[in-house]
């Protein structure tokens, strides 16, 4: 996505898998936390989108153009 100091930003649309109890899904800044944790700066999401499913193409791939469509609205 656009951004006006770096270009563009880093941004993820994540599902959490079904079954989780209420007290084990994770808050957004914990999730951005942990890639923090595991990934240089750079690359750690800014905006963290958290969906019931995410959608996905004939191939199993992520649906990239819908996951930007719901970043932007």
């Amino acid at each position: 996505m656009a951004d006006d100091k770096w270009g563009q930003s880093v941004n993820a649309v994540v599902s959490l898998r079904e079954g989780l109890s209420a007290e084990d899904i994770p808050s957004p800044e914990g999730l951005i936390a942990f890639t923090k944790s595991q990934l240089a700066g750079y690359k750690c999401p800014k905006r963290l989108l958290i969906l019931d499913h995410v959608q996905r193409g004939p191939n199993g791939k992520p649906d990239y153009k819908w996951a930007t469509a719901r970043l932007l609205e």
